[in-house]
């Protein structure tokens, strides 16, 4: 059977531990009574607006304005806060690398040599977890510190990166596609519900047409009830390429579903796009890879014949100067005798 839906209208190698991390996600604004410092430049605000700050005897006038306040936070929201998650999906990226090749390398030496490496590094940090700790937490801790929090809402979001197949060439865009780390941490771990997935799903569907057809009144009544309403068909496809329709089933539940799997199914093929290109890609480097070693042995197996050739070169060139120099001594002293040597 073949699920079809219908309207009853036209209407997404590992780096070295990076430890030296600072303390938390972010940090709060402090201030002492002698310094403090602050993310916005006042002084380089352009609307004008006087505050006045003090008491009877002293006050202090500062030019700020709400729209001056908003361009500032808008710059550091696209320069330094951008900059600053840029370089965090670097790090998790590689994170996430080292978990990768510690868990599916084909080498097994290669596999039991990561592992060693995070045993040791948690034992020279003193780390301890829990015996059920998943291990990309145990790499998470290592990379990032023992910020609770910090470290259970990365390990979240690189688990479900693994639990999607998302590759480490792959990670950055999975993040930012999916509204940053936060955004997945809560989403949790577990896949995404039918609902949502239905939701992401509709508009893609509402603006698709297959085409449009219509059943025997005798078989299927007319119900004005359903107008502008999603329902599900059930059909079977022949090899005429036609669809045998069997059931119609106008149910919320049964259309979430319809849906949900719908949107699965783009987004595994999605997926195995982002797969083919990159191994296409790898591909090419790698041919490029043999094409060059293929012409650099070459080169290097030709080498010695063409030394060799020209050594040859070389002593035919001398031995023929010899020869004209012999040829010419013997004239000169020739000339000098009165009988000529033979």
């Amino acid at each position: 059977m073949t699920n079809v839906i219908a309207q009853s209208t036209t209407t997404t190698n590992a780096a070295e531990f990076a430890h030296a991390m600072p303390a938390t996600v972010v940090k709060n604004d402090t201030q002492s009574a002698t310094k403090s410092k602050s993310s916005i430049k006042l002084n380089q605000l352009t609307v004008p607006a006087t505050v006045t700050v003090g008491n009877n005897t002293t006050s202090v006038t500062t030019q700020i304005t709400l729209a001056g306040l908003e361009q500032a936070s808008k710059s550091w929201e696209t320069t330094e806060l951008a900059a600053s998650n840029k370089r965090l999906y670097s790090i998790l990226k590689d994170a996430y690398s080292f978990y990768l090749v510690m868990k599916q390398d084909t080498n097994k030496d290669i596999r039991k040599a990561r592992a060693d490496e995070l045993d040791s590094f948690i034992a020279v940090r003193k780390y301890t977890f829990m015996p059920s700790s998943h291990d990309m937490t145990r790499v998470v801790k290592c990379v990032f510190g023992m910020d609770r929090r910090r470290v259970s809402a990365y390990s979240i979001a690189l688990r479900e990166a693994f639990r999607q197949s998302v590759a480490a060439a792959d990670l950055v865009a999975f993040i930012e596609q999916e509204g940053g780390v936060e955004q997945i941490r809560m989403g949790g771990t577990k896949p995404l519900s039918v609902t949502k997935r239905a939701e992401k799903a509709a508009d893609e569907v509402l603006g698709t047409e297959l085409g449009m057809f219509k059943f025997d009144p005798k078989l299927f009544a007319a119900d004005a009830d359903w107008a502008d309403k999603q329902v599900v068909i059930v059909a079977t496809y022949l090899p005429t390429g036609e669809f045998q329709t069997n059931a119609v089933i106008r149910h919320d539940s049964a259309v979430n579903a319809a849906l949900a799997a719908y949107y699965s199914q783009q987004q595994a093929k999605v997926r195995e796009a982002a797969k083919a290109e990159r191994e296409a890609e790898e591909q090419r480097l790698a041919d490029l890879k043999k094409t060059a070693a293929k012409v650099k042995a070459a080169v290097t197996k030709n080498a010695p014949q063409l030394s060799k050739a020209d050594k040859q070169k070389e002593k035919a060139a001398k031995e023929t100067a010899a020869a004209n120099q012999q040829a010419a001594n013997k004239a000169h002293l020739n000339s000098l005798l009165l009988e000529p040597l033979a």
